[in-house]
């Protein structure tokens, strides 16, 4: 004796419609990612065929270049913003400097600082210099008087 069921209204039950859940994917794997995969494949391994030294070796100084890169980006995040604050010093001095496409330097007076794709840049009015271009700063002739 064969029990049949009904599955034509199974796709207008909600609660199975209702239950699914959307998953995001990671764009990158992180030192923790790879730590996970390598816990994985070391408690799912074959006794019979355990990993060989030299791969397991591989595998750990790959886990600890990828921390090191970490960490190194930390620091180049927090030099960064030290530039910031060093650059912040030149705010109300003169420099000088050579526009691209022109042989006779300008002057003018830092009102501020600009950072574009890691880039840093001085801020006179609304034109940003390029810190590369910069051949002088000074104490502002007009602003001599506040030293």
């Amino acid at each position: 004796m064969t029990s049949w069921t009904n599955v034509s209204n199974a796709s207008n039950n909600s609660s199975v419609n209702n239950n699914s859940q959307t998953s995001t994917p990671k764009s990158t794997l992180g030192k923790d990612d790879f730590l996970k995969i390598l816990t994985t494949q070391l408690s799912n391994q074959d006794p019979s065929s355990p990993l060989n030294d030299k791969d397991f070796i591989a595998q750990m100084a790959t886990f600890s270049s990828l921390e090191q890169m970490t960490n190194l980006n930390k620091m180049f995040e927090k030099f960064s913003s030290l530039q910031m604050g060093q650059y912040a010093s030149t705010i109300g001095k003169e420099i000088k400097w050579t526009p691209d496409g022109s042989t006779e330097p300008t002057t003018g007076v830092v009102t501020g600082i600009s950072k574009d794709n890691g880039n840093f840049f001085y801020m006179v009015g609304n034109q940003k210099v390029p810190m590369e271009q910069v051949s002088q700063i000074q104490y502002n002739s007009t602003n001599s008087n506040l030293l």
